[in-house]
């Protein structure tokens, strides 16, 4: 069991020293760029925005915006 515990706490350490230095490159876009990436998003897939299913595309387009860290 020991030995279980020691091999998830290496992968961990791994995955953390992997991920670090990707992440580290990646630059956050400001809140204008990231509205206009996600609403070119939602154009291309071309996710409906009439009543029928405005509320579908205000969803993703909410979701697209929280990956990029901002809240709306």
């Amino acid at each position: 069991m020991r030995k279980f515990g020691v091999l998830i706490g290496l992968i961990a350490v791994i995955q953390i020293g992997i991920a670090s230095p990707l992440l580290a490159k990646h630059k956050k876009l400001t809140y204008e760029q990231a509205w206009a990436h996600c609403k070119a998003l939602l154009d291309k897939e071309k996710t409906p925005g009439t009543t029928t299913m405005a509320n579908d595309r205000m969803v993703r387009g909410g979701a697209c915006m929280h990956h990029y860290g901002y809240r709306l």
